[in-house]
């Protein structure tokens, strides 16, 4: 069911007005195009504003007001929170309120703005993200130019792909050939924490095969799994992964010249959705250069002894 008003312009907001004690006296009518609630209910309802704050925001946004509406504070005051609101999105918000005074400076309530830049945090954040990851793929290039040892360097990119990443935790591992078409891990780094001791990974096409490392060996594929909560392929892992913090994963293969995967490179985020069309194709990049820079290494290593 669709909600009854207009989703949010990253230029859209709001103004009311609060007296001495914080009631709402005046609210304008766009209240209900950012935020779902009329200008009704917030009149009515001196605490709206407060619960419609998301919990991870609330307590800093309680401080905010109770330092604004001290009657000893006619300066102006900004924060940004996000909002949930009515039909459960979330909203960034920017807000400045300004106290209000008569003509003998006695004290009398707040003016306050509230914008939607919820556009634009998005932007900040899609920004800071790729970043992180064009950092993480040079760090990962350095580190396979200068690999002498294969475990090392596996290793080495699980590491710098958690730490300059920002990912949760990142595997790599082996396609075996097997009978049971095993997957089994060789290196990691992140919150991990026995993770992969009880996954059970295989890349056959069956139940603990159809999850984004499975798929990936398979199709030869970067495969992405965009929520644990709600995406019927991460069921066998669910629990645990919501246990560690796992929102969404994307898995990657790396491949040999002649294109056959030897291995799956896993990465795990705390947030749904995480993955982007242009980070699948960072991290594709990144994949097929630690795919050569592994099949190179193996090739020297071979003539060693030679």
């Amino acid at each position: 069911m669709q909600p009854a008003y207009k989703s949010a312009d990253s230029t859209l907001g709001w103004e009311y007005r609060l007296d001495a004690q914080g009631a709402f006296v005046q609210v304008s009518p766009a209240c209900e195009s950012v935020s779902g609630y009329s200008e009704e209910e917030f009149l009515a309802d001196p605490k709206l504003m407060e619960r419609i704050v998301h919990p991870d925001d609330r307590s800093r946004f309680v401080v905010h007001a109770e330092h604004s509406h001290a009657t000893d504070k006619a300066g102006e005051g900004e924060i940004e929170f996000r909002i949930v609101a009515r039909d459960g999105t979330e909203r960034w918000i920017a807000h400045t309120c300004t106290a209000m005074t008569d003509a003998d400076g006695h004290y009398l309530g707040r003016a306050a703005c509230n914008i939607d830049v919820s556009r634009y945090k998005l932007v900040e954040e899609t920004l800071l993200r790729l970043n992180r990851e064009l950092i993480a793929g040079r760090e990962c290039a350095r580190a396979t130019l200068r690999a002498t040892d294969e475990q090392k360097l596996l290793r080495d990119v699980c590491r710098i792909i958690c730490n300059s990443g920002g990912y949760l935790m990142a595997w790599i591992g082996v396609v075996e050939r097997d009978e049971g078409k095993t997957i089994r891990p060789i290196a990691w780094s992140g919150v991990e924490d026995g993770y992969l001791g009880s996954a059970i990974i295989t890349w056959a096409d069956s139940e603990r095969g159809r999850g984004p490392t499975g798929t990936a060996a398979r199709t030869a594929k970067a495969v992405v799994l965009d929520d644990y909560a709600s995406d019927p392929t991460g069921q066998p892992w669910r629990a645990r992964a919501f246990q560690r913090g796992y929102r969404s994963s994307i898995a990657v293969p790396l491949r040999t010249a002649e294109d056959d995967v030897f291995a799956v490179l896993t990465i795990y985020a705390d947030r749904a959705h995480a993955f982007t069309r242009r980070t699948v194709g960072l991290l594709e990049e990144l994949a097929e250069d630690l795919g050569f820079g592994i099949v190179s290494l193996r090739a020297r290593s071979a003539r060693r002894p030679a």
